[in-house]
């Protein structure tokens, strides 16, 4: 079975039991200059009726709006489920755990699908047998009262096995493959505090390759048997791996992280 391609390259395609969302760069960037600006027009918009409101008091209204603390100690530990467009996150949610030390947060992100794995049926549909994990180390750096930049690193792992190359009359095998990638990223989000828990949001965190490598192991062929070659057997394989580095060394985007703080 030929891999498919599930999400995230800077063009994405999901492909889930049939259902096809091409996602490409400028579309990306749409949707990310909306949000930015939604934000930003919002924002101005309410300092606008404030101003011009003759039964807002400005000044408490500001108060309000603007808390001198993220929450009331200066740090707390957070304990959250990590879900969005992410070649790992996207099948495998990721368990966060961090620490909050005013101004930054520390904190660790695990994911597998074998433990917490969604789209299971689409995942053995498209791929067979297989498995999806990783573990991303970050620190936030808190540039606003809610806005922050995050610096990360990604180990990202897939396991595919029991993959075949089939023709009639010229070969047959069997094969595992199995992948590793290390990127380190850098990107921009908003994290909220409410009075017990909170929801950040990593809206990019651009990726760059650090490590890549595959471990591909053959059960058994008879393309050297039958064709006398095996030349188109490694063609695919080699390209097989290309396909999955491209999709593993992507960006991420749009991860909603929820959970408590104590």
């Amino acid at each position: 079975m030929a891999p498919l391609n599930v999400i995230i390259q800077i063009k994405i395609t999901c492909n889930f039991g049939g259902l096809i969302i091409p996602f490409s760069k400028k579309l990306f960037l749409v949707l990310l200059f909306s949000i930015l600006s939604t934000v930003v027009l919002a924002q101005e918009n309410f300092e606008i009726e404030v101003e011009d409101d003759p039964y807002i008091d400005p000044e408490e209204a500001s108060k309000i709006m603007t808390t001198a603390k993220r929450i009331e100690t200066s740090h707390a530990y957070m304990l959250g489920i990590s879900y969005g467009l992410s070649p790992v996150i996207i099948l495998a949610p990721a368990l966060s755990v961090g620490i909050y030390w005013e101004p930054l947060v520390i904190g660790l992100e695990i994911s597998d699908s074998e433990h917490l794995g969604i789209w299971e049926k689409e995942r053995q549909e498209n791929f067979g047998p297989s498995r999806v994990s990783g573990d991303t180390q970050f620190l936030k750096w808190f540039y606003g009262e809610n806005l922050y930049l995050i610096a990360a690193r990604e180990k990202r792992s897939l396991k595919l096995w029991t993959r075949t190359y089939n023709r009639t009359g010229s070969g047959r095998a069997t094969f595992d493959m199995f992948f590793n990638t290390t990127v380190f990223s850098l990107g921009t989000g908003l994290l909220r505090f409410n009075e017990i828990g909170f929801i950040a949001i990593d809206i990019i965190r651009l990726s760059f390759l650090e490590s890549q490598s595959v471990e591909v192991t053959e059960h058994w062929e008879t393309w050297s048997e039958i064709s006398g070659s095996r030349e188109k057997l490694d063609q695919n394989i080699l390209e097989r791996r290309d396909k999955w580095f491209n999709i593993l060394d992507s960006p991420t985007g749009f991860v909603v992280t929820v959970g408590v703080y104590f």
